[in-house]
């Protein structure tokens, strides 16, 4: 699996759109379409339902959309989840009759660019210099996985597990959460989700993109705290 890169700039392989696309499924990210009337522009919300990869289409919910306005036209989407934003355009599937279309489900052809945007500035520092800084993660079954973090910042982290995981994690929402102990007085514990995974076959090795989910405000601060003494300490 490619792990998605979603900071500042544009998807456009297909396998990562698709990936996005349904990940945001999965974690029930906020989206929204804009129409623009006679210089009236106006969002709306909506669901993303599905990802049909065979067909190169999604298929969205919605109460507000008019096929037969949109028929011919690129649709601007727009999605939110935590320090991510993501934009892209798409016109309805040819399948979509504008003359008879009555359901509220509406199927669109798959973007050839989703453009990715951080809301948020985060500073990312390298731990792999420093000494082993101690991963576990929780899954959803209840096993637990052991790593280390390699890089880390206060929206999520990447961890290196000695172990291929191509198996074991073909549902990146099978992790749930992490706890990360930084130091003898700070350590982290709160939900997590994959964004990404890298697996070294030959290595037996497996690399996990992370953001975290349900931080505690004050677990934050002392991980802000914890990353700028880490920058200071490399100057």
């Amino acid at each position: 699996m490619r792990e998605l890169n979603l900071t500042d700039g544009d998807l456009t392989h297909r396998q990562e759109i698709v990936q996005l696309l349904k990940m945001s499924i999965e974690q029930k990210w906020q989206y929204s379409y804009v129409t623009k009337i006679r210089n009236r522009v106006q969002t709306h919300t909506l669901r993303l339902v599905s990802v049909n990869t065979h067909e190169a289409s999604f298929c969205v919910e919605s109460d507000n959309m008019d096929a037969a306005s949109l028929k011919g036209r690129p649709v601007m989407f727009r999605a939110q989840s935590g320090g991510v934003s993501i934009v892209f355009h798409s016109q309805l599937a040819d399948d979509v009759d504008p003359e008879s279309h009555s359901s509220s489900l509406f199927n669109f052809g798959l973007p050839y660019k989703i453009a990715c945007t951080q809301l948020r500035k985060t500073v990312r520092v390298n731990l792999e210099a420093r000494r082993e800084v101690p991963v576990i993660l929780y899954l959803t079954n209840g096993a637990l996985l052991e790593g280390t973090v390699m890089d880390i910042s206060t929206s999520g982290a990447k961890f290196r597990v000695n172990k291929n995981l191509g198996n074991e994690l073909r549902n990146l929402q099978i992790v749930d959460a992490c706890k990360i102990t930084l130091s003898d007085e700070f350590t982290l514990q709160c939900g997590v989700q994959l964004i990404g995974m890298i697996n070294d076959e030959e290595a037996s090795i497996s690399f996990l993109r992370s953001q975290f989910v349900h931080m505690k405000t004050t677990d934050e601060d002392k991980l802000e705290a914890f990353i700028n003494a880490t920058l200071e300490e490399s100057d």
